[in-house]
């Protein structure tokens, strides 16, 4: 659902991202100068959408470069398409695009190379946009009743898709790779064609386990399984390198208590648990920092409750927490930001999270929600940057 090929390519010394200023409170420019980094790591993070907008919840984004990034989710039953343009994001209004209660997943290659992927109904749809227009595709695979929110990820030459199968189309052919019962790919990564990544579960949860699975160009292969938690829904996958595979999830605490995290390392061998301090999330997005690390975000439950929306980045040994920003209109009272997505935004080393917020509960009793795309505002250099 991500370009993460972007941050293998990054140059090694990175600058400040643009700055973000939150227009009419649901649209934001982002078209300020950076400049140089120097000192020790120092991260923030930007509201660039939120309010009343297009779009109140966002379930995917994918990016070409600083300039251009799409985010996909609904509003009012009705999927919505994002476009963000280097300045602002806004509703996609390219032609094309027939009606789904959702869209849950984006996978963009080129300006004329997109991929989205939506439902409604217990139907699928697929669409394709060329640079000028969108165009269903014909899928293949039975509609997902378990996981509506079936995953995509594109490269050149290849579609891969997830559900009760997997799936890869190329050259207008799809593949079928059958799974066994219950098993369901809830995320997918590619690195090129020939060397892509899944996870998902052996449902149900309590008494399955974790399945990951690796693509080599011809077949997929089931790897070892990862050493997460016991009971974990392990639903989200992040590859920087062959050698270098994350997988991640959250499970059910006793009692009632805050989620409980995992998160596991494949180098090229075995699987490790890095989950460390990691605490106290509904880990829902995940994804490599380009020098060696790791950002997840998600729903954050730390007792006492707040509303602060929450991301945590693993630097290869420890784990570090900061706070998002908070949309000038969402409730401070009770958790209720949710990323369900981050991608890196090009070149300069920043990160795109989308998800939704909560606002305050009107008199009749409604909690109305708005989508919301934060942006990483400041950078860390790499261990040779000057």
């Amino acid at each position: 659902m991500h370009v993460r090929h972007l941050l293998r390519t990054a140059a090694a010394s990175l600058t400040l991202a643009a700055t973000l200023l939150t227009a009419g409170g649901a649209e934001a420019a982002g078209t300020a100068a950076g400049s140089e980094v120097s000192g020790s790591d120092v991260s923030g993070w930007e509201v660039s959408l939120s309010g009343a907008g297009p779009a109140e919840s966002l379930m995917s984004v994918s990016v070409i470069d600083e300039n251009l990034a799409w985010a996909v989710g609904r509003k009012a039953q009705h999927g919505v398409i994002m476009r963000w343009d280097g300045v602002r994001w806004s509703k996609d209004t390219a032609p094309g695009l027939p009606d789904v209660w959702q869209w849950s997943s984006v996978s963009a290659v080129s300006a004329q190379d997109v991929w989205a992927y939506g439902s409604a109904n217990r139907s699928q749809t697929l669409v394709h946009y060329d640079g000028t227009r969108w165009t269903t595709v014909p899928t293949t695979g039975p509609f997902d009743d378990s996981w509506p929110e079936v995953p995509i990820e594109a490269v050149p030459g290849r579609l891969f898709k997830g559900g009760d199968a997997l799936y890869t189309y190329a050259d207008g052919t799809w593949q079928t790779f059958a799974l066994p019962s219950r098993v369901d790919i809830r995320d997918i990564d590619a690195l090129s064609a020939d060397d892509a990544y899944a996870t998902g579960m052996r449902y149900p949860v309590r008494g399955g386990h974790p399945v990951t699975y690796h693509w080599d160009g011809t077949t997929w292969t089931l790897m070892e399984e990862p050493p997460v938690r016991t009971g974990t829904d392990t639903a989200k996958i992040t590859a920087e390198a062959p050698d270098s595979v994350y997988v991640a999830g959250w499970a059910d605490a006793p009692d009632a208590a805050p989620p409980i995290p995992s998160v596991a390392h494949w180098d090229g061998t075995a699987w490790r648990d890095i989950t460390g301090s990691l605490a106290d999330l509904y880990l829902h997005a995940i994804t490599t920092d380009g020098r060696g690390g790791l950002w997840v975000t998600g729903n954050d439950q730390t007792e006492p409750a707040e509303a602060e929306p929450v991301f945590w980045h693993y630097d290869g040994t420890d784990w570090t927490k900061q706070p998002g920003a908070l949309a000038p209109d969402g409730d401070t009272r009770w958790p209720s930001y949710t990323f369900y997505d981050l991608a890196p935004v090009g070149a300069s080393g920043g990160f795109w999270a989308v998800g939704h917020y909560t606002m305050p509960m009107t008199p009749q009793g409604d909690q109305p929600v708005n989508a919301l795309i934060e942006r990483s505002t400041t950078l860390p250099l790499t261990a040779d940057a000057g």
